[in-house]
């Protein structure tokens, strides 16, 4: 990684010569994460942003002695725990691989950086900000009024591809019900 020294100047120049994306890539990390391996575990910082180029992951929270998953994300998606990267304290969720993935990534101090010294970086966050945002109205809107049937009708419409991917144990887990009647509803849904 590059000095952060370096990184206002590099920001500035960049800046006029490269599309946003080339100006980042010299700032961002790749790893490889197996099935079942975790991105974050509970009680770590989350200190970067992480973009899935490959795979699916699933971010879940131990409640009760029970994993509860509480969001999926897959390819061209980004991922942190918000909270313990916006207020550097340990997180409460779990981030963990349901496939094999490729997950690049940046540190929080280098980004914030970059975004001090780049308006179109800054307004690309901003963007996908609202879109995050979108998205967990959606969520909590699930949560809060929807029944079972109802929440696996918001995956089917929502995430129809991410839906495909998923085990049924990882989908109760979300709805907040057992297999046995889950499959009840994907019966109920395919007719």
């Amino acid at each position: 990684m590059k000095p952060l020294s370096n990184l206002k100047q590099n920001a500035s120049v960049q800046k006029t010569e490269l599309p946003l994306m080339q100006q980042i890539a010299a700032f961002l990390f790749s790893k490889k994460i197996k099935k079942r391996a975790f991105l974050l575990e509970a009680g770590k910082v989350n200190d970067c942003i992480f973009f899935v180029k490959k795979g699916l992951l699933r971010v879940y929270l131990e409640y009760e002695g029970k994993e509860v998953n509480t969001w999926f994300v897959k390819e061209n998606d980004f991922i942190s725990s918000v909270n313990s990267y916006y207020n550097d304290i340990p997180s409460e969720e779990y981030i963990q691989a349901l496939e094999d993935c490729e997950i690049l990534y940046i540190k929080k101090s280098t980004f914030e950086t970059l975004l001090k010294y780049n308006h179109k970086l800054a307004l690309f966050s901003i963007n996908e900000l609202y879109i995050k945002l979108c998205e967990y109205s959606d969520q909590c809107q699930l949560l809060r009024f929807m029944n079972a049937e109802k929440k696996y009708e918001f995956l089917a419409t929502k995430k129809p591809d991410i839906l495909g991917r998923l085990s049924q144990k990882h989908i109760a887990s979300f709805i907040g019900i057992e297999t046995t009647y889950l499959s009840k509803i994907i019966s109920n849904h395919k007719n």
